[in-house]
């Protein structure tokens, strides 16, 4: 795969594409004229129960456009700009998001809102909260993110684990196939992990029992903290209807 094509893979990501969908987008971007279904398959190397549900995915999208019918269908990538403006329509969407909270809680007391920048920081204030944690508290997680946090922390994933075992602190993560398929499979992290399809990979939302941190990846690594009861319970609430509705 070329450098420029490897770029728009990461941009079909960060629209919220599953990662075969991204494979089938960047393989017909690279052919450059119409492909069957079965050229794509030789083309990914991907099960063709897979290309037809990336198909689908991208067609909803309008990310490919079709022609002919039945035996004689073709597809076709989509201009590349399309696949750049949605990922940057996401991360702009996702940024607004956290501002707009940052706006609601500027009317609370003092010190209610924290904002953590830069990786080592990000990184030892994840330690710092959950040095401060009880024995048997919960953190509930929401993102897609999952693995840039594994990526981030690197070779101290095994003691952020082990601080969060000693004390029996029960962790869910909500994420998309690749991540939970990776924490049930690779993970050194013990977790309950479950589906639910096209959350994005730049935000992750961390639930714990008396805070919501809103874990940032672009366009810089930040982390925005509310320590509130009031928000950290409102938060668990719709975890736990994602997590009901969630495969």
């Amino acid at each position: 795969m070329t450098i420029v094509n490897s770029e728009y893979l990461g941009s079909a990501l960060k629209t919220g594409l599953s990662g075969k969908a991204g494979s089938v987008y960047v393989a017909l971007l690279e052919a450059g004229t119409p492909l069957s279904p079965k050229a794509i398959i030789l083309r990914t190397s991907l099960h063709r129960q897979y290309v037809y549900d990336a198909l689908h995915e991208l067609e909803e999208k309008k990310l490919i456009t079709s022609s002919g019918d039945k035996k004689r269908i073709r597809y076709q990538a989509a201009t590349p700009d399309r696949l750049l403006q949605e990922a940057e329509k996401r991360r702009i969407d996702a940024l607004e998001g956290v501002r707009s909270l940052m706006r609601l809680y500027d009317r609370s007391p003092a010190g209610v809102v924290e904002v953590i920048r830069g990786s080592e920081e990000v990184i030892e204030s994840e330690f710092q909260i959950l040095r401060e944690a009880k024995a048997g508290d919960f953190l509930d997680i929401v993102g897609g993110a999952g693995m840039r946090f594994v990526e981030l922390f690197r070779n101290r994933v095994g003691e952020w684990e082990e601080l969060r075992e000693e004390k029996k602190i029960k962790l869910r993560y909500i994420g998309s196939g690749d991540d939970v398929a990776h924490n049930q499979t690779e993970s050194v992290i013990k977790n309950e992990s479950r589906v639910i399809p096209g959350i994005g990979d730049i935000v992750n939302v961390s639930i714990r029992p008396g805070s919501v941190s809103f874990n940032i990846y672009e366009p810089e690594i930040m982390t925005v903290r509310v320590r509130s009861e009031a928000a950290a319970m409102s938060q668990r609430a719709l975890f736990e209807t994602l997590w009901n509705i969630a495969t």
